[in-house]
């Protein structure tokens, strides 16, 4: 274990630097999606359910990193929208079936289009090697810290 002296810089510690770096990565991300009217949350919503047809909205939340509760209106947004559908009754304690729907998968294809090119110039900053290595990282890493 590292000892940690009180007159110590914030950016030595790895976890506030990541605290901070996320922050300016979310700006950045939802600066990026503008132009679609989607949020990083809605992206990342439509985009797990693309992947994982039939998820329930309690799984989706988790991913997503929101709560639960949160869920219901960000998908009444979405529905709202014409992004997304549940394809079943709604009951408290039943879940109900969503899907992307085709005006939602075309607003994912034009806002992944976005995120790629995002994603392919912090690639070049980064270069190839390097870009792996920290997408393995951080994978580590969120596998280290779980859901706490």
């Amino acid at each position: 274990m590292t000892s940690r002296t009180p007159g110590r810089p914030p950016d030595e510690f790895l976890e506030y630097r990541l605290v901070r770096l996320a922050g300016r990565l979310e700006r950045r991300f939802a600066s990026a999606l503008a132009p679609t009217g989607l949020s990083p949350r809605q992206f990342s919503v439509l985009a797990v359910l693309t992947e994982s047809p039939g998820v329930t909205s309690a799984d989706l939340a988790r991913v997503v990193l929101t709560t639960p509760q949160s869920m219901g209106p960000l998908l009444d947004q979405m529905e709202a929208r014409g992004l997304v559908e549940r394809t079943a009754g709604r009951g408290r304690g039943r879940a109900a079936p969503i899907r992307v729907t085709d005006t939602g998968a075309a607003l994912l294809r034009e806002a992944a289009r976005l995120v790629d090119v995002l994603d392919d110039s912090t690639r070049r900053r980064l270069g190839e090697r390097d870009h792996r290595e920290l997408n393995r990282l951080l994978a580590i890493l969120a596998e280290h810290v779980g859901d706490d």
